[in-house]
């Protein structure tokens, strides 16, 4: 099975996708981690500078680099399942947000998930942080900052974006997580919803 973290710029993702790997662990089960974007492929590489280095590139070309990643890691993915639980920190859900915020048409996203084959999740846990609480978390790390996570005003319009995906259900099932409240509540919960889906 395949289970996606997500939510907006400091919602936590990354932290609570390594929180469920261990508690899942803990219980025996087989579970294994992959983040995205990953910045050791080709592909990664370039991802990585229009994050960081002002690479310039149209929404088209952003599309077709992150959806690549999900479409060249499919086999690998599928191998997974097989042997257990997968936990995604974020995936094509969020392509579904930010690129097309940036203009990318969402049929058209979606028809291109259907014809390549991209994974379709078991479900998608989205993180519910409001944006200000967001921006106070990312800016409380110490880690470099990508030009996204530094855009207040963007960071604002992708929680409207998430929450106008979640409540259509857009490409997969979501479910809404309160994530502001404390790290190991938040891991509690999206254990307990874990647990109910898939009766462990």
């Amino acid at each position: 099975m395949l289970l996606v973290i997500e939510g907006i710029d400091g919602a936590g993702c990354e932290t609570q996708a390594n929180s469920i790997v261990q508690e899942l662990k803990k219980q025996s089960k087989p579970v294994y981690y992959i983040k995205f974007p990953h910045y050791d492929t080709p592909v990664g590489k370039m991802i990585k500078e229009f994050l960081y280095d002002n690479k310039s590139l149209s929404v088209d070309e952003q599309f077709l680099l992150y959806t690549l990643q999900f479409v060249f890691d499919k086999r690998d993915i599928e191998q997974k399942m097989k042997e257990g639980i997968v936990v995604a920190d974020r995936y094509f859900s969020t392509t579904l947000c930010y690129q097309t915020l940036e203009g990318f048409d969402e049929k058209k996203a979606l028809s291109f998930a259907q014809d390549f084959g991209i994974i379709k999740p078991d479900a998608i846990l989205y993180l519910d942080v409001p944006p200000e609480t967001a921006i106070k978390w990312k800016f409380g790390e110490n880690k470099p900052k990508n030009f996204r996570e530094e855009d207040h005003v963007f960071i604002k319009r992708t929680y409207e974006k998430y929450d106008d995906l979640v409540k259509r259900n857009v490409w997969a099932k979501w479910i809404r997580i309160q994530g502001e409240q404390a790290k190991q509540k938040v891991t509690e919960e999206i254990l307990k919803v874990i647990n109910t889906l898939y009766q462990f």
